[in-house]
Parts: structure tokens; C-alpha cells; sequence
């Protein structure tokens, strides 16, 4: 049996690395709420800016295969994923710009365009960050609007690809951030914090500060009369509260995050709290980001 993780309702170590490990072939009931609430967002953005003269644009960061395998209560199904939800929305993007650096996946992303033949395609191999961080930068925003859905694989988000999304003032992002990762690489003990996992933490949050908050100086001494390391005495609610408050220090809006946990459903969750869905808004436009905000809470809400 693990040990229990400190403040985290009483979450065993064991546990979270089942879930982490069943993540990489199977989705769960979290998947299908990210995917509920892009779906519903895709069709209320579109429908928003149907009479608008923008170009609209729909990226998708990970994109995968356009297909997802989940298993819930056992039973395991293949459904669409978000490149398939999104090339299906109605009333339809403009534009859509597939980015996967695996060459397994890209077959399935290329052959979507014969799938959807009316439907202009861009499936870009890369790594994400490289990708966005151009993308922001060549694309015409004054002329363009644009979902992004962020859906990475572990801590793999840079805050300054997060920079480059907001100083666009044009897209709207939907961000699953990987709260599991959080705090399992944020170790009880600083003194098993080694560079790689303090280099992760640093390079998501976009600063150095989580040390400060998230760590205090150990009241305790070893047998020699020396300290044992600073310990966390944030608890994993209060580090997604610092993950918050960044992201509304960088983006005009930001909702509050919907926590999506390994079992159970939105309403009735079970196990550990695996992922944070954020949406947020980088148009500065209180009329824009008002709506977007509205449009976003609102499907948050209902799943």
C-alpha cells in the first residue's frame, strides 16, 4: 500500500501512478468533460462571430489522432477526439491547424483531410511549444480570431508559449493543466526536489516563486542538530490557487478551474484529482472577453 500524499485527501502514491501510467493508452471520464466542453464552446464561438468579418481559426496543440480511447466503469470505447469534434462544429471554422510531433499520429491527422475534403487543413509536425510561439507571431491578428485547445501530455505547456498566446489579444484558450503533475513533482520534501523537477515546475509557472510559497524552512532537526530541508506546507488546493493567480496575472480573464478527477462523474468525482480545466481569454476587450467568459462558465456549469 502507498503512503499517503500530505493534505491530499488522503490520496495514495500508489494510486496516482496507475492512473498516470492508464493514462498513456486510456482516457477516462475526465476525457469526455474536456471534450463536452470544448464542443459546446466550438459551436458558441462560431456562432458568435458568424456575422463578423474575422477569419476564425481552431488550433489544437496536441492533436493526437482525432479519435480517443477511453475507459470508464471498466467499459472501454473509442470517440472522437478534439480535431474531429472540431472539423465538425457547425457553423465551421475557416481554418484549422493540426500540431503533433508523433509520426504515429500524424497519418491519422492527414487523412482526416480526405475525410473532409470542404475543410482547409494545416497538420503541422513539431513540438508544440515551437509551434504556438510561431504561429503567434505570424498570423495577422487584427483580421483573425482563434480557439486553441491546450491538452499536453504531463508538464509539457512553457509559460512563455502561454505569453505569446495572450499578446495575440485574439485567441481564446481552453488548458487542461496537468494538476497531478503539480503536485507529485512538488515533492513533501525539498531535499528530493532535484533540477529536473524544480526546471519542469519553473518552466510551467513561469517563475521561480512556487519555492517561496509552496516551501517553508523544516522546524525540525535530525539527530546531529541539522535541518532536514524545507518542507511544502501548501496542500495541492492551495498550489492550484498559485496556478490560478498566475494565469489571471497574464491573460485580461480567466475562469475558475474545473478540477477533473480519475473516476466518478463532474458531479459525484472519485479518486485522485488528475487535470484543471481553465479557459481564458486574451482579447482585452471587456466586450469581447465579457462574452467569451459568459459563453465559457456557463458550459463549466452545466458538465
Amino acid at each position: 500500500m502507498g503512503k499517503l500524499i500530505d493534505g491530499d485527501d488522503g490520496l495514495l502514491d500508489d494510486d496516482l501512478e496507475r492512473s498516470s501510467e492508464d493514462q498513456h493508452s486510456f482516457g477516462g471520464v475526465w476525457t469526455r468533460i474536456k471534450l463536452e466542453a470544448l464542443e459546446k464552446y466550438l459551436v458558441a464561438f462560431n456562432t458568435a462571430l458568424s456575422k463578423q468579418s474575422f477569419t476564425r481559426l481552431y488550433i489544437d496543440a496536441f492533436a493526437g489522432t482525432g479519435r480517443c480511447d477511453i475507459k470508464v466503469d471498466g467499459e472501454k470505447k473509442s470517440i472522437d477526439g478534439s480535431a474531429r469534434r472540431a472539423l465538425t462544429a457547425n457553423p465551421s471554422f475557416h481554418k484549422f491547424c493540426f500540431i503533433e510531433l508523433r509520426p504515429k499520429k500524424l497519418a491519422a491527422l492527414n487523412a482526416l483531410g480526405a475525410e473532409f475534403p470542404g475543410k482547409t487543413i494545416e497538420v503541422i509536425q513539431s513540438d508544440a511549444n515551437t509551434a504556438l510561439k510561431t504561429l503567434c507571431s505570424q498570423h495577422q491578428w487584427n483580421s483573425e480570431r482563434a480557439v486553441l485547445f491546450l491538452d499536453p501530455f504531463g508538464m509539457h505547456v512553457e509559460w512563455s508559449t502561454l505569453e505569446a498566446i495572450s499578446k495575440t489579444g485574439a485567441i481564446d484558450v481552453w488548458y487542461l493543466f496537468p494538476y497531478a503533475g503539480l503536485y507529485r513533482q512538488a515533492a513533501k520534501n525539498a531535499d528530493a526536489l532535484d533540477a529536473d523537477k524544480e526546471a519542469s515546475l519553473t518552466r510551467v509557472l513561469g517563475t521561480d516563486e512556487w519555492r517561496q510559497v509552496f516551501y517553508a524552512q523544516n522546524r525540525q532537526t535530525d539527530l546531529f542538530g541539522g535541518s532536514n530541508g524545507d518542507v511544502r506546507e501548501t496542500d495541492h488546493r492551495q498550489m492550484l490557487e498559485f496556478v490560478s493567480k498566475r494565469l489571471k496575472g497574464l491573460f485580461p480573464a480567466v475562469t475558475e478551474p474545473k478540477v477533473l478527477y480519475q473516476g466518478g462523474d463532474s458531479k459525484n468525482p472519485s479518486g485522485a484529482p488528475l487535470f484543471a480545466l481553465y479557459f481564458a481569454a486574451s482579447n482585452p476587450t471587456p466586450k469581447a472577453y465579457g462574452l467569451a467568459m459568459k459563453i465559457a462558465k456557463d458550459i463549466l456549469d452545466t458538465l
